[in-house]
């Protein structure tokens, strides 16, 4: 008892082609498929900025310590929102990696010096961007 698959037939009475049926087979397949949501490309890799917390762990200091620092303008960072008690702030990624491969805070002045560096060129950049 062997069944035998035979080809669907159109609405007058015409046999579907193998070619067509695969074409609409995937097209099928291409609308049901799952798309990469934007939460999974957020994710594709490290964010360019730092929390509070991320900066204070690579840092190797407390996250008031940062908090201070970056008031203080030791630490470059980014005030993104301010709240009626407190400011969210961001930290740039590359500059405090770099700082915490140095050796993070063994030199205030390096700090000042470096913050002070990265400061300029991020405002000579959106110069340049705006002219």
């Amino acid at each position: 008892m062997a069944s035998r698959l035979t080809l669907p037939t159109s609405a007058d009475g015409n046999v579907v082609t193998p070619e067509v049926l695969e074409a609409v087979v995937r097209v099928v397949l291409d609308v049901l498929a799952p798309r990469p949501s934007p939460v999974d490309e957020q994710n594709a890799g490290p964010s360019p900025m730092l929390t509070v917390k991320q900066t204070a762990v690579l840092m190797g200091m407390s996250r008031m310590t940062v908090i201070r620092k970056a008031d203080a303008g030791e630490l470059p960072c980014v005030v993104v929102s301010r709240g009626k008690r407190q400011k969210m702030r961001r930290f740039p990624r590359v500059p405090i990696e770099e700082l915490a491969a140095r050796g993070g805070t063994s030199a205030q002045a390096d700090l000042k010096e470096y913050t002070a560096h990265w400061l300029a060129s991020v405002a000579a950049r959106a110069g340049r961007t705006e002219a």
